[in-house]
């Protein structure tokens, strides 16, 4: 239930969070306070209505006592005097029950004539008042001494006055009476609802204030979040784009590497076929005419020597021509798992250059997209050849491997090395070629070399179907 109020309480805004707070404090606040200066108010009344009553009383009794303490009883006289005020004459009505306490807790007077001479112990307001203390209290009549009381009255305004003597000053009586509440609780009822008025309007006025000052400083919060989460949206839209535009950039990158590799396979055949075959029967019709001619031109001084170098020419072109023929050209690509096409690009240079290679190639990377098998291919073939013309004497290092569904490929050779910012300033194509083909695919290139420690090629292709198109 709990958590439920707190969720709920979390959808609201921050204005409507605020005035349920705010509301609760100010309303807690105002009970606090409100019953605070309701009591304050209650025990002011009471006091101030004791006090005037007791000067009041004082003033009208005390000289008919001053010969009570000689005999320590209430003469004759005197209790006739006491009954003429408080029975037959005009404080009867306001005082409802008037006693005389002696200091052992004897009550020596009473308008209730049968309370007269009853004692009680000496404690409370009565001792308080002993000692000079003016007490007064709205009383619900429960002590021992008010059961008579508890007949008529529910609840009395008891007030204790100390009446001291003329002479010394000391207290050696107390005048005990109980007045009617009614108009005192009409009077502090009256006072108090103003003050819960006054609290509440208070109350009201500082909420009004504060709710004011959020409720504008919520507009505000609700306007920038408004337009945070336009911009939110730009950007998503605009990551969406870029997005969009990443996949593109794979898919040409992938796309242009297939072509590419279409292009150069036709390449391939169009020298095998258009001007190999062409210099071939050159060549072959050559070797007929040196053959037929050959006694022919054997008395012509240099001439034998001039067809030799002709047909050692053509024979060289051809032979140039097939080797680019066939190092354009990759066939069966399509068929090859990943590391067979990695061992074909090591084993072909092994057979072109005479050069061992120190492989250690992945039997897990099962199969590819033929993009990355080209660029694998290439960047082996390339990396290899660029070994053999910088560290003919050394062995190349090939690692192929399976890394978090990437492929890792890393070249490494013990020769001269060389300044790569060099290379880059004197337009080094064959490193900007291995660049481009890996960063077309989304992949990382790392080249890691300086003069006189050799060089190190680590190379990294996305192998998942999720990231790479097929071709």
């Amino acid at each position: 239930m709990f958590t439920a109020l707190q969720l709920a309480f979390r959808r609201l805004s921050f204005s409507r969070q605020f005035l349920l707070a705010i509301v609760a404090v100010l309303t807690t606040g105002m009970l606090v306070i409100g019953s605070w200066i309701g009591h304050l108010i209650e025990t002011n009344a009471v006091n101030r209505t004791a006090a005037i009553s007791a000067v009041y009383l004082e003033s009208m009794s005390a000289a008919k006592l001053q010969g009570w303490p000689k005999n320590g009883t209430v003469d004759e006289a005197t209790h006739e005097e006491l009954d003429r005020i408080f029975i037959d004459g005009p404080l009867h009505r306001e005082v409802l029950r008037f006693k005389l306490w002696d200091a052992n807790g004897r009550i020596d007077y009473s308008n209730d004539h049968a309370q007269i001479g009853h004692v009680f112990p000496v404690r409370g307001r009565l001792a308080a008042a002993f000692a000079g203390k003016v007490q007064a209290q709205i009383s619900d009549l429960k002590e021992i001494d008010n059961l008579p009381e508890q007949i008529s009255w529910n609840q009395l305004l008891e007030i204790y006055v100390p009446i001291r003597s003329a002479n010394d000053g000391k207290v050696y009586a107390v005048a005990e009476f109980y007045l009617s509440v009614a108009n005192l609780q009409q009077d502090i009822r009256a006072a108090q609802q103003r003050s819960w008025g006054l609290v509440a309007l208070s109350s009201l006025a500082v909420y009004l204030l504060l709710y004011s000052l959020v409720r504008r400083a919520s507009n505000t919060i609700v306007v920038q979040q408004r337009d945070l989460r336009s911009q939110l949206q730009q950007l998503h839209h605009v990551l969406d784009e870029n997005e969009r535009m990443r996949e593109q950039l794979r898919e040409a990158g992938v796309s242009t590497t297939a072509l590419n590799e279409e292009f150069l396979l036709r390449i391939a055949a169009d020298l095998h076929d258009g001007p190999a075959q062409t210099i071939a029967f050159a060549l072959m019709r050559f070797d007929e005419f040196a053959t037929t001619c050959q006694g022919c031109l054997s008395s012509q001084g240099d001439a034998p020597n001039e067809l030799n170098s002709i047909q050692n020419a053509l024979q060289l072109s051809l032979k140039d021509v097939r080797k680019i023929s066939s190092g354009l050209a990759i066939p069966g690509m399509t068929e090859l798992s990943l590391a067979d096409t990695a061992r074909r690009a090591v084993l072909d240079f092994e057979r072109l250059s005479g050069q061992k290679v120190q492989t250690e190639i992945d039997e897990n990377l099962g199969n590819a997209p033929l993009a990355v098998k080209i660029t694998v291919y290439r960047l082996l073939q390339e990396s290899l050849t660029n070994c053999w013309r910088h560290a003919p004497g050394g062995s190349p290092q090939v690692s192929v491997q399976n890394s978090d569904g990437e492929v890792l490929v890393t070249v490494i050779d013990h020769g001269v090395g060389f300044d790569p910012q060099a290379a880059a300033v004197a337009g080094r194509l064959g490193l900007a070629f291995m660049r481009e083909r890996v960063r077309l695919l989304g992949g990382i290139f790392e080249l890691d070399s300086a003069p006189g420690r050799g060089t190190s090629i680590r190379v990294r292709l996305p192998l998942s179907t999720d990231e790479m198109i097929h071709v």
